[in-house]
């Protein structure tokens, strides 16, 4: 009798650990639109951060490019990629790492507040505090301060369906 009211203890404790620990993933805190343009990962934009953040099956390659200014010098261009999806980081020789890009169309780059293709457009707006709904076809989100711009864009369903984001860097 003991022992199967401990083994029911237990069964009821592990459950409510699991439904509790969805709960807290679900919960959102609304942004401004300024400060997810400033770390759209909710992280810096160093390549160990960006792959701590990323799923576990996203893939990175390097690719060398030589300095505009001086041809002696390597930068390095970090591309984080899945079968949809592509992240780019530029790597500066004296190894600053800013975002430069990409195109995301599945939830492996989960942005802040959990912004991933397939949520709805309610859900989208809802992880703002300064931005007011619409019915377009895309969003877009733009910083000339950062000089980096994003475009959230919907299907007829209003389903999140690509998020495709640039920044500039000279």
């Amino acid at each position: 009798m003991k022992r199967s009211l401990f083994i029911i203890f237990l069964l009821a404790a592990v459950a409510a650990c699991k439904t509790t620990n969805d709960v807290v993933a679900n919960k959102i805190i609304p942004t401004s639109v300024k400060a997810f343009l400033d770390q759209p990962f909710g992280v810096d934009e160093s390549i160990i951060a960006l792959q701590s953040r990323f799923d576990k099956s996203v893939k990175i390659r390097k690719m060398i490019r030589k300095n505009k200014f001086d041809a002696q010098k390597v930068d390095t261009i970090i591309r984080f990629y899945s079968r949809k999806s592509e992240v780019f980081v530029y790597k500066t020789y004296f190894k600053r790492e800013m975002l430069l890009g990409g195109v995301i169309k599945d939830s492996k780059f989960p942005l802040v507040n959990g912004v991933t293709p397939g949520m709805k457009r309610s859900d989208f707006f809802k992880s703002f505090k300064d931005l007011s709904s619409s019915q377009k076809d895309s969003v877009e989100l733009y910083s000339k301060e950062l000089m980096r711009k994003f475009t959230f864009t919907f299907d007829s369903k209003g389903i999140l369906k690509r998020i495709s984001f640039a920044s500039y860097v000279d």
